[in-house]
């Protein structure tokens, strides 16, 4: 069993803020019980592994970039 979960903010046009938290639990058994409460015991207390990333993309326009470091370095 695995969980993924992403949260991602958009702060700027084209650039993202990603977190991503994975968790895998370690061994699957296609036996189950019909209780719900045992079946979530026996999920929760079953060895896992997390993992959790963070991304960060920032959209950098070319021309823009240049035309503000062409006026800084005519302006110094």
């Amino acid at each position: 069993m695995s969980v993924d979960m992403v949260y991602t903010w958009q702060f700027a046009q084209g650039s993202f803020f990603n977190i991503v938290w994975k968790d895998i639990a370690e061994s699957f058994n296609r036996e189950f019980e019909k209780n719900y409460i045992k079946n979530f015991s026996e999920t929760i207390t079953r060895p896992q592994f997390s993992s959790i990333s963070v991304r960060v993309i920032y959209f950098l326009d070319y021309l823009t970039t240049k035309n503000k470091l062409k006026k800084k370095k005519y302006n110094a």
